[in-house]
């Protein structure tokens, strides 16, 4: 452990931190009267630079810098450093990619960096084990040059397991279901330490409430997820509307017919351009049966020689929004960009209406430099995980996910996050009117109440999970759920 310490240190990891100090609540870097650390593999790190680096996330306009930061060598490291803030009374949140907009996985006590644990530790014909800390788009890669894919993918892919299975995980796929819905067994360490495995079949109670459970009830430090084959091509079919009637028609219909494997629908920059919709719906298929367009675009309102038909292989699609992202670095300086998103679960009977509004009332400040509007659709069926908050049943198989993406301006103050929260929030309460949730991966300024009518009947279990897995209260603070 020694060595390693010294080994670290010398490759500029930072300032070591060798206890806590009850008296002052602060940590330390020296002897005195301080309550030392246990053994670690890795390193407690208190330095400015180690913590300002992982004071933000995606949405850039909350700032909580942690009092230190666990760079862990070992899931050890996690059960060990959890059971010594429990005796403390330090907060704890793991941190992957920290995709979220509003401060959920930010702490001011202890913040673990999971993406020192990133090994994906084997790749089977049907499932992986990986580590928490590695990214989706990592095991995308590997698993294709096997021939397999995980069967839900989201747009963008450099998102660790650990922080979209605490989430959802929401792909553009429409009969896949959400990446919690393709986990088979976790490995988590619950708020005292304890180090447990839990699958459908064995501690389920905690296993559900772990999958999309915002972090509440334990860090999960390894996964083990279903995989397929991997298709071979992917066809697309583009089509633009200036009629949000015929959009939602046709977005309708080819979800209900069943035969596209992917759908969404964006819009860009709506309040400068006007109300123009795109659909983009793509075919998986083998290399031997190509779809026909013309089949895939029948009885649209839209003639199939409208459609920009695009062609190419899988792997190049499902991690093109990677590439896209890099560019949006480049060109935009998009990290740094404010983005107080908005995404909501919306049911199909007030889809439309609430979309149509919501889209035709934009401005151009209210989506930035860089924003933009989507909408997913999926089945509820396919949907399993009970964490993940839906809208009550209205007697159809569909639900639909909305997202406002505004990203900017740059240089934004503090006035614009502002005001971006309020107008989040009027969205939202219009929206649960009509029967909507929240997918909480955004920014929505929510209150107690508001979780536990976010979860209705759930609450009381999932109240007593927490209590009974974190009974101290530390894990994971951000959301302001308990």
């Amino acid at each position: 452990m020694g060595t390693r310490r010294a080994v670290l240190g010398a490759i500029g990891l930072g300032i070591v931190v060798t206890g806590f100090d009850p008296v002052r609540r602060s940590w330390a870097t020296d002897g005195g009267n301080v309550d030392p650390l246990p053994p670690l593999d890795g390193q407690v790190l208190l330095d400015a630079s180690s913590r300002e680096g992982v004071s933000q996330d995606a949405g850039r306009y909350v700032q909580k810098v942690p009092q230190a930061v666990l760079v862990p060598g070992s899931v050890r490291d996690i059960q060990a450093m959890i059971r010594y803030c429990v005796r403390n009374r330090v907060r704890v949140a793991p941190r992957g990619l920290a995709n979220t907009t509003d401060g959920q996985g930010l702490v001011g006590g202890l913040l673990i960096d999971m993406r020192a644990l990133k090994t994906i530790h084997r790749i089977d014909a049907d499932r992986a084990v990986v580590d928490a800390g590695a990214d989706w788009l990592a095991l995308t890669n590997a698993a294709h040059a096997k021939g397999l894919t995980p069967p839900a993918l989201t747009g963008f892919l450099g998102l660790t397991f650990g922080g979209t299975l605490s989430l959802g995980g929401i792909p553009p796929a429409i009969q896949s279901g959400g990446q919690v819905d393709s986990v088979l067994e976790l490995e988590v360490v619950t708020g005292t330490g304890e180090l447990k495995r839990c699958s459908k079949t064995q501690d389920r109670e905690l296993f559900e409430a772990v999958l999309a459970g915002l972090g509440q009830y334990a860090v999960i430090t390894k996964a083990t997820v279903k995989l397929g084959p991997a298709p071979a091509k992917v066809r697309g079919h583009e089509l633009a509307y200036t009629s949000s009637k015929d959009f939602f028609k046709d977005f309708k219909t080819l979800i209900k017919r069943g035969e596209i494997s992917e759908i969404y629908g964006d819009w860009w920059r709506p309040g400068e351009h006007g109300e123009v919709s795109h659909l983009n719906a793509f075919t998986f298929h083998s290399t031997a049966k190509p779809p026909v367009d013309a089949q895939i675009l029948r009885g649209l309102t839209k003639p199939p020689a409208d459609a920009v038909v695009s062609q190419n292989d899988f792997l190049p699609h499902v991690t093109r929004i990677d590439a896209a992202v890099e560019q949006l670095r480049e060109a935009l300086d998009w990290d740094h960009l404010a983005k107080p998103w908005m995404t909501l679960w919306l049911p199909e009977r007030s889809v439309e209406q609430y979309v149509t509004e919501v889209v035709s009332k934009l401005t151009p400040r209210d989506i930035g430099a860089g924003g933009f509007v989507l909408l997913y659709a999926h089945r509820r069926t396919k949907l399993t995980r009970p964490s993940l908050s839906l809208p009550a049943p209205d007697g159809s198989d569909w639900v639909y996910l909305f997202t406002l993406m505004t990203a900017g301006p740059a240089g934004a103050g503090p006035d614009f996050a502002a005001d971006m929260l309020k107008r989040n929030r009027r969205l939202f309460d219009q929206a649960r009117a009509l029967g909507a949730t929240r997918y909480p991966i955004e920014s929505t300024p929510f209150t107690n109440p508001d979780w536990q009518h976010h979860y209705g009947d759930r609450w009381p279990l999932l109240r007593t999970l927490k209590h009974k897995h974190d009974p101290a209260g530390i894990l994971t603070p951000g959301p302001g759920m308990f």
